[in-house]
């Protein structure tokens, strides 16, 4: 898939799941494409900076990165257990701090962006961070990876360009971890009007379930099906997007 389309790809993908389509917001995940039944997902592994290759400047982003994650709900055990530094970078127009979060064999990359604002002479730093994961917790407990795949087939066939990523998927600010992956079935366009049909009706339930449909612009475009793979639950999510040329 081309740099342009996977960039569409990724902002639509944050508006399906309900979470504005801002670059703090939107995680990045990086997982290789899932491309036979089997895929093992793999993410391709990174060299973490060590503390003695940091600048003072730099060393003082990841104290206050690492404590505004810490913030958000998990222990300090839990974050020196589960992430890992990968990346600092001070410019004066690009700070950010990117960690790899990882459980049970799954991996997530988080990028903190970094700002500040000024209070007398003193200017403040402020984390992204903090926005883009919401509230989290010790997640211990996570389903197989050979469960998830099936789940994810079952959900939205044969699929591709599968990832994960740790961020709030729902009404709540609870971060998820998710598999995210698009279905590689074409549909007719009977088919898409019949399942266009099934999702609004479902959304119009009471049940606390968010089902969400894309608008279809006129011109038409590429239809996606996008399915997210709850790897605490099992639950799966499909949704469908429009990318236009």
């Amino acid at each position: 898939m081309g740099g342009t389309f996977t960039v569409i790809y990724r902002l639509l993908l944050c508006l399906l799941l309900g979470v504005v389509a801002s670059a703090p917001i939107c995680v990045e995940a990086q997982q290789s494409e899932a491309s036979s039944r089997t895929s093992a997902i793999k993410n391709t592994p990174a060299i973490a900076p060590s503390a003695g290759d940091l600048t003072p400047s730099e060393q003082s982003l990841v104290a206050g990165s690492r404590k505004a994650i810490i913030e958000t709900g998990i222990t300090e055990s839990y974050f020196i257990e589960h992430f890992k530094l990968l990346q600092v970078i001070d410019k004066p127009a690009d700070r950010r701090v990117r960690w790899k979060f990882s459980i049970n064999g799954y991996e997530a990359v988080i990028d903190d962006v970094v700002g500040y604002y000024t209070e007398g002479n003193r200017r403040i730093d402020t984390h992204a961070i903090a926005n883009t994961l919401g509230r989290t917790s010790n997640i211990q407990r996570t389903i197989a990876r050979s469960r998830a795949i099936k789940i994810m087939r079952s959900c939205i066939g044969n699929f591709s360009n599968a990832f994960v990523e740790y961020r709030p998927y729902s009404f709540y600010d609870q971060a998820e971890l998710m598999l995210v992956a698009q279905s590689r079935r074409g549909r007719r366009d009977g088919e898409h009007e019949r399942e266009k049909k099934e999702v609004e009706a479902r959304s119009k339930t009471a049940t606390g379930v968010r089902d969400v449909i894309e608008n279809e612009e006129e011109g038409g475009g590429t239809r996606i099906i996008i399915g997210a793979v709850n790897l605490q639950t099992g639950k799966c999510t499909k949704g469908a997007a429009i990318a236009t040329p």
